[in-house]
């Protein structure tokens, strides 16, 4: 529309410039200047005094007025240019004060279009030829702000392009002030501009200041709103960046855009709950499979599986073809012992999207039901392909030892781990492991060394700490190596991991008895083994019967011996291309 009306405007001109009289109201009104002086000569017998002056203003009115008549139909950048040409010359050579001050105003005008026009094509290219258009643009927009210093559009053109790589951050908070100025009274426009400098402000007070201005301007500015929210959040201003965010819920309460990076956020700073309520919000206002997902995933994290079930449902009722539902809803099924639905829903996800059986949740899911079924060579195979992936990943390392031990093959767990510990050697959860395994092949002194290695760099609140102070004791107590035994040490650790764990666990107490007879007090260990047992059969504990076992050999005044020898497990396992379809 404003370029419509400047096209009326220059047929206007045109108008004005020709030699002719236009009646109003029954009184001849002079249009064209030559006439007036014409008539001014007649009257006065001689030429004008301005005369000189006259013809020295309007040398350029015939490049003028030719780029009047051409900027009419101009649309391809070689007439544009060609407009541009002739407005130049004409001021170069001169106009009279309205005729300049109109063709500067064109000329800023078809300066503009150039360059939204090479702006277009910057779209289809890439790398320095955009760059090197981008550079084009700006040349014109610059050239355009010169005849109209009050052309706000081309101010915050040169801001945009100057966002682009290599772009420069003086020019582009130079033309957002200047637009910040002339918007003085649109403050929605007045608002943009001032996201848009706060952009190229590299100090953090003086964008925040931007930020708060363009609020202030226009309160339901989501883009600032959005800004400010993520700056307060990097400056651990997580109830000031959660405040922003629920303002732009508040104006679109259906922005799962939004919401997603709100929750991501509140998950960064640990705040699972609030994460929560706000998704609980947003699917208020516009439910939706997506928002379902992520609160189901949530709920997994508060330990919520009935409530994330029901949400995966209800995602998967909105789009039965979403392999992420599927794999959750697929774990869930797995941590309730539920095979057949886990294989199930396994399955169907593989069938919608192919590649998911490439996905670590997938691997992850596909691994577990193996191990559900007792495949432990399929298990293995599958975690040893996420290790491969992620050979730094500690957590892999210990889950695939962890299936090693399980497929009775220590040694080949004892390597695994033994490689973690070269590159972290204070890593209590791996010294207990490998302490473990070793355990298990009765190499008792490399294992008291682990398990004491691990205590001394466990935190006293760690929950590992009491495990790994009752295997200690235990094999202090139990040993049938002669050396390696310490009733007294025994009793000490065995104490200790009993405070911890409020000697509520059956084998805890049981590890206890055992230091007790070690030292020769059956009394105690008897009654500490009977508590074992007690504890033991409230809780259905599977080693029961060896609980039992224990306490009559301590009514026998003999104390516990235990040696493991496992024998390696020398089956081979499969390769990939021989796992069991699931």
């Amino acid at each position: 529309m404003f370029f419509q009306q400047r096209v009326w405007i220059a047929v206007l001109a045109i108008l004005v410039s020709s030699n002719f009289t236009v009646s109003f109201c029954d009184q001849p009104v002079a249009v064209s200047d030559d006439i007036s002086q014409q008539d001014q000569a007649s009257a006065g017998g001689g030429k004008p005094k301005s005369e000189t002056k006259k013809a020295a203003s309007d040398a350029g009115q015939a490049d003028f007025d030719d780029a009047v008549i051409k900027r009419i139909e101009a649309e391809s950048p070689e007439q544009l240019a060609a407009v541009s040409t002739l407005l130049e010359s004409a001021l170069t050579k001169g106009l009279n004060e309205e005729n300049e001050s109109f063709a500067e105003k064109m000329l800023a005008s078809v300066l503009v279009q150039r360059s939204q026009q090479v702006v277009a094509l910057m779209q289809r290219v890439r790398g320095r030829r955009m760059l090197q258009l981008r550079d084009e643009a700006l040349e014109f927009l610059r050239k355009a702000t010169q005849s109209d210093p009050t052309l706000v559009e081309a101010y915050l053109m040169i801001a945009q392009l100057n966002i682009l790589p290599e772009g420069n951050r003086d020019e582009m908070t130079t033309a957002t002030s200047k637009a910040i100025e002339l918007l003085v009274d649109e403050p929605i426009q007045q608002s943009r501009a001032y996201v848009l400098r706060a952009v190229a402000q590299e100090d953090a007070e003086k964008k925040m200041a931007d930020l708060d201005s363009a609020i202030q301007a226009d309160p339901s500015n989501i883009e600032a709103l959005q800004a400010r929210a993520g700056l307060r959040m990097q400056s651990d201003d997580v109830d000031g960046a959660m405040a922003d965010l629920k303002l732009i819920l508040a104006e679109d309460p259906g922005n799962q855009v939004v919401a997603q990076a709100a929750v991501q956020q509140l998950l960064d700073a640990e705040r699972v709950d609030d994460a929560v309520e706000l998704i609980t919000k947003t699917l208020a206002a516009k439910p939706s499979e997506g928002m379902y997902r992520m609160r189901a995933i949530l709920y997994r994290l508060q330990g919520k599986e009935d409530e994330a079930l029901a949400d995966l449902n209800k995602a998967l009722a909105m789009q039965p073809k979403d392999p992420i539902s599927l794999l959750q809803r697929s774990e869930i099924a797995l941590s309730r012992g539920d095979i057949q639905a886990a294989k199930r829903d396994l399955k169907t996800a593989m069938g919608i999207a192919p590649q998911v059986a490439d996905a670590e949740q997938a691997i992850v899911v596909r691994c577990l039901i193996a191990v559900e079924e007792g495949r432990m060579a399929d298990a293995i195979n599958d975690m040893k392909t996420l290790v491969d992936r992620d050979p730094t990943s500690i957590v892999r390392q210990l889950q695939l030892a962890n299936l090693y031990l399980r497929d009775e093959r220590p040694r080949q767990a004892i390597e695994i781990l033994s490689a973690v510990l070269d590159r972290d050697p204070k890593n209590a959860s791996v010294l207990r492991s490998r302490a473990d395994a070793l355990l298990s092949v009765g190499e008792h002194a490399d294992a008291v060394a682990d398990y004491e290695r691990a205590a001394k760099v466990t935190q006293d609140d760690s929950v590992e700490l009491p495990g790994i102070l009752n295997n200690l004791a235990w094999v202090l107590a139990t040993s049938p190596n002669d050396t390696l035994r310490d009733g007294n040490r025994a009793v000490e650790h065995g104490k200790r991991a009993a405070e911890l764990t409020q000697f509520k666990e059956a084998h805890i107490l049981s590890t206890l008895a055992a230091g007790y007879a070690e030292i020769g007090d059956f009394e105690k260990a008897i009654e500490w083994s009977r508590k074992a047992v007690e504890l033991g059969e409230s809780d259905e504990n599977e080693q029961i019967e060896q609980l039992k076992e224990e306490l009559e050999s301590y009514r026998q005044n003999k104390p516990w011996r235990e040696k493991q020898e496992l024998e390696e497990n020398k089956v081979p396992i499969l390769s990939p291309e021989d796992l069991i379809d699931t």
